[in-house]
């Protein structure tokens, strides 16, 4: 996985798939929270979805970061 900039107290990694599509994972390095559907950790999240490019997961999980789906 290649890994982003920190966003929002979280780290963005991204992977391509072998059929060229990309995901994404988040690491919250701040404050803990709570396990969701969508967690692999206390502290990892898979953003859900596959994505056309590399640019539209990081986006994703950005967005997915921002609407605080990772603390439902």
């Amino acid at each position: 996985m290649k890994e982003d900039p920190i966003y929002k107290e979280h780290r963005i990694h991204t992977t391509p798939l072998l059929s060229g599509r990309w995901i994404s994972a988040i690491v919250n390095i701040g404050k803990k929270k709570v396990v969701t559907k969508d967690s692999l950790t206390d502290t990892v999240t898979r953003v859900p979805g596959e994505y056309d490019s590399e640019e539209q997961a990081l986006q994703a999980a950005r967005e997915y970061i921002s609407t605080g789906a990772d603390q439902s």
